[in-house]
């Protein structure tokens, strides 16, 4: 265990001398030393109490807590500032029902922001301070939040959750639980059935007899931040270490890059949507910049995914990633999606439409992104297109050329039964005759056998 010095994987920020933040965002490789910690620009800090913040996986969005300002609920209400042009914009306060007349403190934000926990004294918990969390609604607003419940809460005090960027490992602080000092730090994983497995006790030498809190864990796993007043005669401290294997969470890469307009070049305003191929269930999702078009998402390694990129107006774009297996993320995934707006002619590949070798069932792994191409259609009643069946040349020419076009059929086939206008889709079968990379090795001829969609009307 040591004071923070080494570390590359943090852009650290925390609370101090009165309770401003200050922010330590540049690591410096050639000593190995942090930068000196500044006060945060722009409009965060006031002459009351701001600290407990937690940034949003692309880093431009930040919820912190701020007490005794004059638009506060309460007395410590939860607050959310945006980078605009550089800046932090002026605080605003998130409103009901996440912030009461009680205490909301030490948020923390999901990969994907759609869910925020934070620790509150409000009634109905199971002690003084519990942890909370609330869901964002489809239409951006916050749910009402729910009490994690006594997997989490005790009656005694829990604080300072982190909820890890893979969407399953909660980190935080409780009193109540068995412990070796006062507070101690804990570790609970969301289990298939949504529910949260107990809390279990991250032990010595993490946990002593004083006070841990506030850790947060890198999105590798293996490097983790706390403070604590361990040091006789000192306030909290900093703190850095090496998280043991079986405590840590699941390593997170991500995929960042910029979303256009495929002519124009002018940024775009998309959604991302990251879903598990195996049971079609939706892992993450983001929106990129309006004015950047950049984008940030991040993919837990444990899965096979499926990648949707859509933007009204556009065709979809799609991609997958095999992560399972995958303990490195030091390389993450670098993509620029240029989006083509629906005209005639313009054409996608659908990455994540998957045959049984040799045959034109579709594999439930395709589900997905047929839900896709409904959905599409749906929003887009006034838009006809072909669907285009493409293989390698392994084989006989004539063989793959009806191979393709049943493919090409069944993927039709599944959109009719969905409700699509049978009469607004073709079927057409190109076998060996369009490649896209050559045939001589294994990765050109993976990319030559796909499915594709072209808009041929568009009316």
């Amino acid at each position: 265990m040591k004071t923070v010095h080494e570390n590359q994987f943090f852009c650290l920020y925390f609370p101090a001398m009165v309770g401003y933040l200050f922010q330590v965002m540049d690591y410096l490789p050639i000593n190995g030393f942090w930068h000196k910690g500044v006060e945060l620009d722009g409009n965060i800090n006031s002459v009351q109490n701001e600290g407990a913040q937690s940034l949003s996986a692309d880093g431009r969005m930040m919820f912190f807590t701020a007490c005794n300002r004059t638009d506060g609920k309460g007395r410590c209400d939860i607050y959310r500032s945006y980078v605009k042009n550089g800046q932090w914009s002026a605080p605003q306060n998130v409103g009901a029902p996440i912030n009461t007349a009680h205490r909301e403190t030490q948020p923390s934000i999901s990969s994907d922001g759609q869910r925020l926990y934070f620790a509150s004294d409000r009634p109905g918990g199971k002690g003084s301070i519990d942890i909370w969390m609330s869901e964002l609604t489809p239409q951006g607003r916050w749910g009402n939040p729910v009490n994690l419940g006594d997997s989490i809460n005790t009656p005694g005090d829990e604080q300072s959750p982190f909820i890890h960027a893979d969407g399953v490992t909660l980190y935080f602080s409780s009193d109540g639980w068995p412990g070796m000092g006062k507070s101690d730090l804990f570790r609970a994983q969301y289990k298939p059935d949504g529910t949260l497995a107990k809390a279990k006790n991250l032990g010595y030498p993490i946990n002593t007899w004083g006070d841990e809190i506030g850790l947060i864990v890198s999105a590798a796993g293996d490097k983790a931040l706390y403070a604590s007043d361990r040091m006789a005669g000192r306030y909290n401290d900093i703190y850095q270490f090496e998280l043991y294997k079986e405590a840590r969470p699941i390593p997170v890469s991500y995929l960042k890059g910029r979303v256009y307009d495929s002519q124009s070049k002018q940024p775009l305003k998309a959604r991302f949507e990251l879903i598990n191929l195996n049971d079609t269930v939706l892992v993450n999702q983001a929106v990129s910049d309006s004015t950047s078009g950049e984008f940030l998402v991040c993919i837990p390694t444990d899965r096979r995914y499926a990648l949707n990129v859509s933007h009204p107006g556009y065709l979809f774009y799609s991609d997958n990633f095999e992560m399972t297996g995958i303990n490195d993320v030091s390389k993450p995934f670098l993509k620029d999606v240029p989006l083509h707006a629906i005209r005639s002619g313009e054409k996608t590949v659908l990455h994540n439409i998957f045959f049984e070798t040799g045959s034109v069932a579709l594999k439930r792994e395709s589900t997905a992104e047929l839900e896709k191409l409904v959905r599409f259609l749906k929003e887009n009643p006034h838009v006809s297109i072909e669907i285009g069946g493409h293989t390698d040349d392994t084989g006989k020419p004539e063989f793959n050329l009806k191979l393709s076009y049943e493919r090409a059929q069944s993927v039709a086939n599944y959109m009719i039964k969905r409700g699509v206008d049978a009469l607004r889709i073709q079927s057409k079968g190109y076998g060996i005759t369009e490649p896209v990379a050559a045939n001589d090795t294994e990765e050109g001829r993976a990319k030559n056998r796909r499915t594709e969609f072209k808009i041929i009307s568009v009316h």
